[in-house]
């Protein structure tokens, strides 16, 4: 497949880094000549030095003969005006990035006009991240399939919790096979897990079960906190602005703090509903005056990590329950680890998780079988939905008796309405849902691909 990436900035280098190691065929195309030297001195890339909405800078990258264009520049009507030209020019698909929300609400006269088969807009899928970790009791992250009814969540294993010690034989057994593990982080290191494996302290779990049954799994395991009901706001930028509409919707509490006045002004005319304090969230003197302590939940989201950091850590002093906070950088993330403040959410991430998702569902277009796809465990493991549309070699076949090959795990089978956490007894039948786990590096792209 052949792949024009234009913009160098961190998510197309780290998007054409990753494309490559998958053997696409990656012409990259930036403005700034460093930038498409140093890569292209690195990688096996073709480099195009020039603006990606020139039709002239297009043909020589090729997006006449392109299987997808993607437009990653810092400038939305950059990426606009590439993925119309890409179009023009004979590109089969076209992937924009835009920041501004106005555009993201036009996405069908985007796709009309501009003939853009993907719009991504960072700010508006991050807000709805926190959306989720805020809807969602502790701290804990989630994806959805199978129409939204399964969820695999992350939960990290504290000091104290019931689960050390345990076995995922124990877990299944106590909860009458209606959970399953999909995999563990553990020391940095990601784990496709077997039943023997025990849980230790430190650990990222990644469970899958039925929505209620995740729920009463977290109330075992006493992980389940009191609904958000109030939210304090750190930095309210676009991230900001669609959060506290979707939070205003929910009937959640909700007290902002920005640094610039007029963006204060331009929130307290928005949102009627919502307490807007001009201030420095850095200061904690001010924090403390706004009430931080009595938010269930505190959210940082200015447009520097570093300053997120130090007001994240200053939430945690205060025993906030919930604290969410945005990064660019994942080198932060561990040191969030550390001290037990895991709810972050990367706009870098999704934008990524995103378009590789969409790239490899086109893969499967031939016979759609493709559902959901996600990136877990900072992007090493592939948690993909099946459909399993006809008879198989495989089917009605004991899972035991196939060869399964190494870092794969049949996460969940899904059959008319019933839920199945398989075993080695268990079958694959025609018209199953099947959500498989991967290490992502293994190229999983169609469910054969993961037997020997």
């Amino acid at each position: 497949m052949k792949v024009v990436i234009i913009g160098l900035g961190q998510i197309g280098q780290e998007l054409a880094k990753e494309l490559i190691q998958k053997n696409y065929d990656v012409i990259v195309v930036d403005i700034n000549k460093s930038l498409v030297d140093n890569f292209t001195n690195k990688f096996e890339a073709i480099g195009i030095v020039g603006s990606g909405a020139s039709k002239e800078i297009q043909l020589k990258a090729k997006c006449n003969i392109a299987d997808i264009v993607i437009s990653l520049s810092d400038t939305d009507e950059i990426n606009l005006m590439s993925s119309l030209t890409a179009k023009y020019l004979g590109a089969k698909y076209t992937i924009a990035k835009v920041k501004n929300l106005e555009y993201k609400n036009n996405d069908d006269f985007l796709r009309e006009k501009f003939q853009i088969d993907l719009v991504i807009n960072s700010e508006h899928s991050t807000a709805d991240e926190i959306t989720r970790l805020v809807s969602f009791p502790g701290n804990i992250k989630t994806e959805r399939f199978f129409e939204s009814k399964i969820s695999i969540a992350e939960i990290t294993v504290r000091e104290e919790s019931s689960l050390i010690g345990a076995s995922i034989e124990d877990i299944k057994e106590k909860f009458k096979n209606k959970i399953n593990i999909g995999c563990i982080i553990r020391n940095n290191k990601v784990i496709i897990p077997k039943g023997n494996i025990k849980f230790e302290a430190g650990d990222v779990i990644y469970v899958i079960a039925y929505i209620e049954k995740l729920y009463k799994f977290l109330h075992k395991i006493k992980m389940i906190s009191k609904p958000v009901k109030s939210v304090l706001i750190v930095g309210c930028g676009n991230i900001g602005e669609k959060l506290v509409s979707n939070l205003i919707k929910m009937n959640v509490k909700v007290k902002i703090i920005e640094f610039n006045l007029k963006r204060c002004q331009e929130l307290s005319e928005k949102f009627d509903k919502a307490v807007v304090v001009y201030g420095d969230g850095l200061n904690s003197e001010l924090l403390l005056e706004e009430g931080i302590k009595d938010f269930d939940c505190c959210v940082s989201l200015t447009g520097n990590d570093e300053l997120n950091l130090v007001t994240t850590m200053f939430a945690w002093s205060c025993k906030i329950k919930k604290i969410i906070t945005k990064i660019s950088s994942i080198s932060y993330t561990e040191m969030l680890h550390n001290v037990e403040i895991d709810a972050t959410v990367s706009p870098y991430s999704i934008i990524l998780s995103s378009i590789i998702k969409y790239i490899r569902s086109l893969n499967y277009c031939v016979d759609s079988s493709i559902q959901t796809l996600y990136r877990l465990a900072n992007n090493e493991i592939d948690a993909i939905e099946f459909k399993i549309q006809k008879e198989e070699k495989y089917c009605n076949k004991k899972l035991g008796s196939l060869k399964l090959k190494q870092d794969i795990l049949v996460g969940t089978i899904i059959r008319g309405k019933d839920v199945i956490m398989p075993d080695s007894n268990s079958v694959i039948q025609n018209g199953d849902n099947v959500i498989i786990i991967a290490k992502a590096d293994m190229g999983i792209e169609k469910i054969e691909d993961i037997f020997e």
